[in-house]
């Protein structure tokens, strides 16, 4: 089967990178598996969801999205963008990643997964701090620089903390700048796993 029959949609090339670095952390071949498709943005993401889900004719149809602000609102808007196409979602989104199987032929099976673990509202980064190992200094350095900009000077909401704080982080690297995915793999080396890194594409 063919990985062009099994899509991830992720909302942009930060989540795709991170996915690719879990992949090759677990020896997981996406190149076999499944693609990974970058979509610029949570509305559009969304608004591929609900093209998808009426005409997509491969076997599996998956999203990671984040939660943001609400997760309950996040949530209404893709059991909204799924409405009318044969997928009954439950009320609020399940623990362990929301599956549905296909309606009826010739439609995929649906997979939903809520940064950062389908149960409070967050994003991305706040899935990424929780794996930040203990003994990384920088990570609590970042969370007190971050926690000791005056409210009249912080430019972001309380939402965005946990993306300052990784992106703080992130800018203190032997390469400031780095990607998220990149750091997924530092982090994995200061718990003493290493693994080759592929060409994900």
């Amino acid at each position: 089967m063919s990985r062009k029959d099994k899509i991830l949609l992720v909302e942009g090339y930060d989540d795709r990178e991170v996915i690719y670095q879990f992949c090759n952390h677990h020896d997981i071949d996406n190149r076999e598996l499944f693609s990974v498709e970058p979509k610029n943005g949570v509305e559009r993401l969304i608004d591929d969801l609900r093209l998808r889900v009426r005409t997509e004719v491969t076997t599996v149809l998956a999203a990671v999205i984040d939660a943001d602000a609400d997760l309950n609102a996040r949530w209404e808007q893709i059991r909204t963008a799924v409405a009318g196409s044969g997928y009954i979602l439950p009320n609020a989104p399940i623990k362990g990643g929301t599956i549905i199987d296909a309606p009826k032929l010739n439609r995929p099976k649906l997979g939903i997964w809520l940064m950062p673990d389908n149960q409070v509202s967050g994003m991305l980064e706040d899935f990424l701090l929780r794996l930040a190992n203990e003994q990384d200094s920088l990570i609590h350095r970042s969370e007190n620089v971050v926690d000791s900009i005056p409210e009249t000077e912080r430019l972001f909401g309380d939402t965005k903390r946990s993306k300052a704080i990784i992106h703080t982080w992130l800018a203190w690297q032997e390469e400031p700048g780095t990607s998220l995915g990149l750091s997924i793999r530092y982090w994995f080396r200061l718990m003493g796993v290493d693994y080759p890194l592929l060409d994900n594409d």
